[in-house]
């Protein structure tokens, strides 16, 4: 998938180039062209996948997974040939990313689609806890991208009302790294990772992973070198913050940890420093 991203992105800044084209005519010419060879691919996609439903049970076999793999599905929501409502591709994708929102002690339920835009619903303990309603909101947007990249946009109901601290999180779309061979974590313990040159500490209470930058806003100490008791983390020199709450000073609400989003689904654990 990375490299079929970095593709798109050559040819989109190929057709800008083509759009700067100071002679018209060139510019007709080469916007044909690319129509021409998307009706080849469209025209060829729609015979593989005739082909495949007109095979049987092995046929049937071949088309199922070819419809969920993310490459070839994005290529055929670009042609307009997946089978799929938006609607019934928004709704697996909620099903999917349910059993993980469950795991958050939290849900998500769709309210309405209209116009290619969604409203959706966090729902459960989630909606308590800024740093696990944020987390679930990227759980949600990641299986969007996925299942249903046509989706024009989507907002949840219900934000976090103002006195509830805010989560200092990369602008923009999240960029993922995907940390590779993280293994299992018991509660209380504590892992140090570097990602992308930023020091990170990941925590694990009450059966949810949280991630801040390894250090500690009031004394630059390091979080790591400290203790995790429950949801309370409290660096070497004993200043103490809501692992739950992002990261909220307990003892000066003026002191926040720097969170980072981070994902753990499908036996997958990502996380975002950009």
């Amino acid at each position: 998938m990375g490299d079929f991203n970095a593709q798109s992105k050559r040819i989109q800044e190929l057709i800008a180039q083509v759009e700067a084209l100071p002679d018209d005519s060139a510019r007709r010419l080469l916007h044909a062209c690319l129509q021409a060879l998307l009706s080849l691919y469209g025209d060829g996609l729609a015979r593989v996948l005739q082909l495949a439903g007109n095979a049987g049970a092995v046929g049937e076999h071949v088309r199922t997974a070819l419809l969920q793999d993310k490459l070839v599905r994005g290529l055929l929501l670009i042609h307009g040939l997946h089978p799929d409502s938006l609607e019934t591709r928004l709704q697996a994708a909620l099903a999917q990313v349910r059993p993980y929102l469950k795991s958050h002690g939290g849900n998500v339920e769709l309210i309405q689609l209209k116009d290619e835009a969604a409203l959706l619903s966090l729902q459960g303990t989630c909606q308590s806890c800024p740093s696990s309603a944020v987390t679930l909101e990227l759980a949600v947007r990641n299986a969007l991208e996925e299942h249903c990249p046509d989706l024009a946009d989507f907002e949840v109901a219900g934000g976090q009302p103002s006195d509830r601290p805010q989560l200092h999180l990369p602008a923009g779309a999240p960029q993922w790294t995907v940390i590779d061979s993280f293994g299992e974590m018991r509660d209380g313990e504590m892992r140090v990772l570097d990602v992308a040159s930023v020091p990170v500490m990941i925590c694990k209470t009450h059966g949810n992973l949280y991630a801040y930058r390894n250090r500690c806003p009031a004394c630059e100490s390091e979080l790591s070198a400290g203790t995790l008791e429950e949801a309370t983390l409290s660096c070497r020199l004993g200043h103490r913050f809501d692992v739950k709450r992002a990261g909220l000073g307990r003892d000066d609400a003026g002191l926040h940890l720097n969170p980072f989003p981070l994902l753990a689904l499908n036996g997958v654990v990502k996380i975002s420093v950009r």
